[in-house]
């Protein structure tokens, strides 16, 4: 009999494992739309990946001073933190599919914005790979808007399937530039800013409390080498990070026509739609309404909602 405090070595002779795999993703919903000839976003940056595919029209796209003509069938891929403005280019109106999702991977993320493909015309092989995925997403809308668990399972295959893809047209063999202890410092600062997002403190900041002082603190470090760290990773202060990812969810569900405003206050913790519109018109410098008429006119009643 073999004690716990004594292992044979000879027990694990052949043996192979597989990794330990530590990662938080989150898929952010999508949705298609159509929009007229004067239809335009202003200027913005996402905490996570875009993904725009023209169904009808073209788009035309200026991120990091590159402009980016985007026809029938093309996809485009916006990396984390680019800042980008997009507006209708076709007299006809435009018809066009767009999804976000984040991982919280450094390495992947390094990878996939050093890699600098981020657009992959109609017909090439990439594209046609992409194209399928973003089809299954499409496949799965339905008008009512209610999923069940098991089509909620089925969308996470296909952002796996999407990370698959990437994964083939990135280098695999860059030299890593970040160490392991600051992407195990920087995901632990991430995880304690996951915690506090949901939901908001009902009160007039509609700050969660975060203070990088009190993470830093069980983390074993200094607050000024937890902001140095996670800003070396992820490109965001904490606190700024968490300001973007409240608004990102802000504006992922203003994008939903068919949800009242009010509902999203709700959704996102505030005690009143004035409350969120205050702090929507803070971050962006427009209201959440005028947001939302950005992307498509809406009725009296809806403005009312």
């Amino acid at each position: 009999m073999i004690l716990n405090s004594e292992v044979d070595p000879a027990l694990f002779e052949n043996c192979h494992w597989l990794p330990i795999i530590d990662w938080n993703v989150k898929f952010f919903g999508a949705h298609i739309h159509r929009v007229k000839a004067n239809w335009c976003m202003p200027e913005e940056s996402h905490i996570g990946f875009e993904i725009v595919l023209i169904l009808e029209g073209r788009q035309e796209t200026i991120m990091e001073n590159n402009v980016y003509s985007v026809g029938v069938g093309d996809i485009l891929i916006i990396p984390p933190g680019f800042k980008h403005v997009s507006q209708c280019a076709s007299p006809d109106g435009m018809y066009y599919f767009s999804t976000h999702f984040n991982i919280d991977d450094p390495l992947f993320r390094q990878e996939m914005i050093k890699s600098n493909q981020l657009f992959f015309p109609a017909g090439t092989e990439t594209n046609n790979k992409l194209q399928k995925v973003v089809h299954s997403w499409i496949g799965m809308m339905q008008e009512n808007g209610e999923y069940t668990t098991a089509d909620r399972f089925r969308m996470q295959i296909a952002l796996f399937e999407l990370f698959g893809i990437f994964s083939q047209m990135i280098s695999t063999g860059m030299e890593p530039t970040l160490s392991p202890s600051s992407v195990q410092y920087a995901k632990a600062i991430m995880e304690a800013i996951q915690s506090r997002f949901k939901p908001y403190r009902d009160d007039e900041s509609a700050e969660p409390t975060f203070r990088i002082e009190d993470v830093a603190a069980s983390l074993g470090i200094s607050p000024g080498y937890a902001q140095e760290v996670f800003r070396k990773v992820y490109g965001y202060s904490p606190r700024h990070y968490l300001s973007e990812t409240k608004l990102h969810e802000a504006k992922v569900l203003i994008q939903q026509p068919n949800l009242p405003l009010n509902k999203i206050a709700s959704l996102l913790g505030y005690s009143s739609l004035a409350h969120f519109s205050r702090q929507f018109k803070r971050w962006t410098g427009t209201s959440p309404l005028k947001y939302r008429q950005t992307l498509s006119p809406v009725t009296e009643q809806e403005q009312g909602s």
